[in-house]
């Protein structure tokens, strides 16, 4: 019997609901090793099983995603980064119909490990094509994976010394699950992860994200951090320097302890507020300044579209 014809056996044994025995089955149809000269066709398979997926019962959707991260820990996919969009759709797969039968806690596991291996060299908030991939796949299925069990957890990682593998530890799938578990309790929980990735502490007080660090330069923190959070105001702050911006929709205004004036900048995509000051060590030029206070009329709408107090902010600002 060949190895594909017990894959296709095992999937069509699936398609019958058998969840008890679901991870033994799994055990059967694993390989440690693919030759080299049979890569690209194991590749073309996975894809159209990715592919089809959607139409398949729950349980052989699982199977697949198994068999995909299987194939990623053998090498398979070596130096080549078109996985991501097949791993993206699978684990979106994954989320359960409301008229599917479902082990809340197997199919929380499965989606824990997919979602972990999809954020490897990879942020939530970041703009790479991995990086949108991971966050199109977590917005759809992270409140899953909070449910995720270490016992079934155990039994869904994959081991692998070959050449180009793929895998995801232990740790990196209870990271996922805590972030999730996090966010379901905190909707600013996924923004402060960023951020401490970033090197920031980091808190939202009245409506303003107040970042600390040992950063040298406060206006590149503060627009780095603003970046991440998205439209809203951002106080970055260490022992010599402060610095805020308020951003909505295509406009910026800054100030910084340093040189107290607004300083208003159009922000028309790509461009962001991390590129538009990461050049140089001075500030970026615009013509566009004004005193601290009173507080232009463009400053002052910008505080009311992010609902944030402008007199509370120049003080922390001094």
């Amino acid at each position: 019997m060949s190895w594909r014809y017990q894959v296709d056996d095992v999937f069509a044994r699936f398609s019958e609901g058998r969840w008890d025995d679901f991870l033994d089955e799994l055990d059967k149809i694993r390989v440690s090793v693919a030759d080299p000269a049979e890569r690209q066709q194991l590749k073309a398979t996975a894809r159209r099983d990715a592919r089809e997926a959607g139409s398949q019962p729950l349980l052989v959707r699982m199977a697949i995603a198994d068999h995909y991260l299987n194939l990623l820990a053998i090498g398979v996919w070596a130096g080549d980064e078109s996985w991501r969009a097949d791993l993206r759709d699978l684990v979106i797969s994954l989320v359960p119909g409301d008229d599917e039968s479902h082990d809340d806690a197997l199919v929380s596991s499965v989606i824990a490990v997919v979602l972990a291996q999809l954020l490897q060299d990879a942020r939530l908030r970041g703009g790479s094509e991995a990086d949108v991939m991971a966050r199109s796949a977590w917005e759809k299925a992270q409140e899953w994976a909070a449910y995720a069990e270490d016992r079934y957890v155990e039994r869904l990682l994959h081991a692998s010394t070959e050449a180009g593998a793929r895998v995801v530890t232990e740790t990196e799938v209870q990271e996922v699950v805590e972030l999730a578990t996090a966010a379901a309790d905190d909707q600013h929980a996924e923004t402060i992860a960023a951020l401490e990735t970033e090197g920031f502490t980091a808190e939202i007080m009245n409506g303003v994200w107040v970042v600390e660090g040992d950063f040298r330069n406060a206006v590149r923190a503060a627009a780095r951090a603003i970046t991440l959070t998205g439209y809203g105001c951002v106080l970055a702050r260490n022992i010599r320097q402060s610095a805020v911006m308020l951003w909505h929709e295509n406009t910026l205004a800054m100030a910084d302890s340093k040189v107290p004036r607004w300083r208003v900048y159009p922000i028309l995509a790509p461009v962001t507020p991390q590129s538009k000051f990461s050049g140089g060590e001075g500030l970026p030029f615009t013509r566009d300044t004004h005193p601290l206070a009173p507080a232009p009329e463009v400053v002052r709408r910008l505080a009311d579209a992010v609902g944030v107090n402008l007199s509370h902010l120049l003080a922390a600002l001094r």
